[in-house]
């Protein structure tokens, strides 16, 4: 067990000393660098410290936009865009992470870069699943595994296949779901990276928990925690002592339960990470419950639906909807070029005009609804 643990220690160490020299080098290389140059340094600064310190990692990837918005680099744009979506994505803010990512879509669209727009659809299908919308999420995980295959990227597969096993496992499609949580692990053993991510295993670990083995699930979140530590991710040891915490409930063990809460608290509170706070003050209002502090529980209890209001009053529908219809447009319009060429156009005319008949419909949805919010709003009121 000490071997076990001086290890692990000896890791984390490692992984503190080799970000430090990168984050050095990378930011010496950004005092000199001008142009394009300083646009991939800065957006590559935002990788390295989104693990450390989110708030840094987004004024580098706000920096970022910025100059790539100066100097017309589309690409250095689309990343950068692609990277304020993940820190709002992880701060629970999903509407306007979507904004981001669709532009950012967009962008690499328009420029053919497919790499990046196969990591973007990826990063739409996560907000996707975790606003609920599952369907929707594995439409755009599968069209990014498919884009990942034919570029031959092993790596991002991994985070696909996961990605994917999440879909179906929120679907109540266990036995699919650890399909690929499988196929993941096995990809990262075969290319020798498996401590790379620990997603699949703490996945893995959320269906034993779900199924109630919950020393199954203790041994998957304890090597999803070892992953994490080991690569000072702060968001992913988060979660997983979060996980652990819960676990240590359900099996009547409530010291480890709070020890593990407190620490997945205090970690979350530091990065904003709002997703993963708003369980981990759901889990400390029962553990405490339980323990019969009923003023502790009620006021986790307290946090708990700030936290979880503060994230479902960032959406934006209407907007976003906006967002992806003039996104499609733009395709067709794309393809309606290409017809021309062909004299093929009068299908894709009929293609558009359906289009203008949703957008129609989409309107006066939107307008009913808007005369429904206002006469709750009213009714409410006279209450």
């Amino acid at each position: 067990m000490k071997k076990h643990l001086l290890l692990t220690i000896t890791c984390v160490l490692m992984a503190f000393a080799l970000k430090a020299q990168v984050l050095d080098s990378l930011e010496e290389k950004l005092a000199t660098a001008e142009g394009k140059e300083k646009v991939n340094t800065l957006n590559a600064l935002y990788a390295v410290y989104n693990q450390l310190n989110p708030a840094m990692a987004l004024e580098y990837a706000k920096s970022a936009l910025e100059l790539a918005s100066e100097i017309n680099y589309p690409k250095g744009k689309a990343a950068a865009l692609n990277n304020m979506g993940i820190i709002y994505k992880n701060q629970g803010v999903y509407d306007k992470a979507l904004e981001y990512y669709i532009e950012s879509l967009r962008i690499s669209d328009e420029t053919g870069d497919k790499e990046a727009l196969a990591s973007t659809m990826n990063n739409i299908g996560t907000v996707y699943s975790l606003k609920g919308i599952y369907d929707k999420a594995l439409i755009y995980f599968i069209e990014s595994y498919e884009a990942f295959k034919e570029l031959k990227d092993d790596q991002k597969l991994i985070g696909t296949l996961n990605n994917i096993g999440n879909a179906y496992s929120d679907k109540g499609r266990e036995d699919k779901a650890l399909e690929y949580f499988s196929e993941a692990i096995n990809l990262s053993q075969s290319l020798g990276q498996l401590n790379s991510s620990s997603d699949p295993l703490n996945n893995i670990g959320n269906i034993y928990f779900y199924r109630k083995e919950y020393d199954k699930a203790l041994e998957y979140y304890n090597k999803s925690l070892e992953v994490e530590l080991s690569n000072n991710n702060l968001l992913g040891q988060a979660l997983a002592y979060s996980n652990l915490g819960s676990t240590y409930l359900e099996l009547g063990n409530i010291k480890q339960a709070e020890e593990h809460q407190n620490k997945a608290r205090e970690i979350a509170v530091n990065i904003q990470a709002n997703p993963i706070l708003k369980l981990i003050y759901q889990g400390l209002s029962t553990i405490y419950y339980r323990k019969g502090d009923y003023k502790q529980a009620y006021d986790y209890r307290l946090l708990y639906d700030e936290t979880k209001e503060s994230i479902q009053n960032e959406e934006s529908s209407r907007r976003l909807a906006q967002l992806e219809i003039a996104f499609e447009l733009q395709q067709k319009e794309k393809e309606l070029e290409l017809l021309k060429q062909d004299r093929e156009i009068k299908d894709l005319q009929v293609e558009n005009s359906r289009i203008v008949i949703l957008l129609g419909l989409m309107g006066t949805i939107m307008f009913i609804g808007a005369g429904f919010v206002i006469f709750k709003l009213r009714k409410i009121k006279r209450l």
